[in-house]
C-alpha cells in the first residue's frame, strides 16, 4: 500500500485511536502502589509488568490478605472519580510563572496593555463628546432664550 501510487492517502483518525481512561489509569496506579507496599517487588520492576500480570499478582495479594492478617491491608482511597473525563484547568498562577515561553508571556502582557490603553482612549473620547454636547446644547439654549 505504501508503494501504490493510486492509493488514496488519508490522515489518521485520532478519534479511533486508543484513548486513556483516567479512572482505569488511577486503578492500575493504585494496584502498583499496593503491590510495592506488600513487597511483591520494587517500583521499577512492577511498573514494567503488563496489565494482565498486575491483575494476576493483585488477585494473589487479595487472596493472601483474606488468609493472612499480617499482610498490609488495602488502604482507603478517597472517591475522586466522577466517571466523566477529567479536564485540566490552568490556574492564573501557572500562567504567570516561567512555565510559558517568553514570547507567550510577552504577548499576554501586550494584550493587557492594549486593553488598558483602549479603555483610556475610550474614556478620553467620551469626555470630549460630552464636553462638545454640553457646549453645543448650551449655546442653542442661550440663543433660544435671548431670541
Amino acid at each position: 500500500m505504501n508503494n501504490d501510487p493510486l492509493a488514496k492517502k488519508t490522515p489518521p483518525n485520532w478519534k479511533k485511536s486508543k484513548q486513556v481512561d483516567p479512572d482505569e489509569a488511577l486503578k492500575y496506579k493504585r494496584m502498583r502502589a499496593e503491590l510495592v507496599a506488600a513487597d511483591y517487588g520494587s517500583t521499577r520492576s512492577i511498573t514494567r509488568l503488563s496489565k494482565l500480570n498486575i491483575e494476576e499478582i493483585f488477585k494473589k495479594l487479595e487472596e493472601l490478605r483474606a488468609k493472612d492478617p499480617t499482610v498490609p491491608q488495602k488502604p482507603v482511597y478517597p472517591s475522586t472519580t466522577t466517571g466523566r473525563p477529567h479536564q485540566t484547568q490552568i490556574s492564573k498562577k501557572l500562567l504567570s510563572t516561567s512555565a510559558l515561553p517568553a514570547n507567550a508571556l510577552n504577548q499576554l502582557k501586550r494584550e493587557k496593555q492594549t486593553d488598558e490603553e483602549d479603555e483610556q482612549r475610550y474614556e478620553e473620547y467620551r469626555k470630549e463628546v460630552i464636553k462638545c454636547q454640553i457646549e453645543y446644547h448650551t449655546d442653542d439654549a442661550a440663543d433660544q432664550l435671548t431670541a
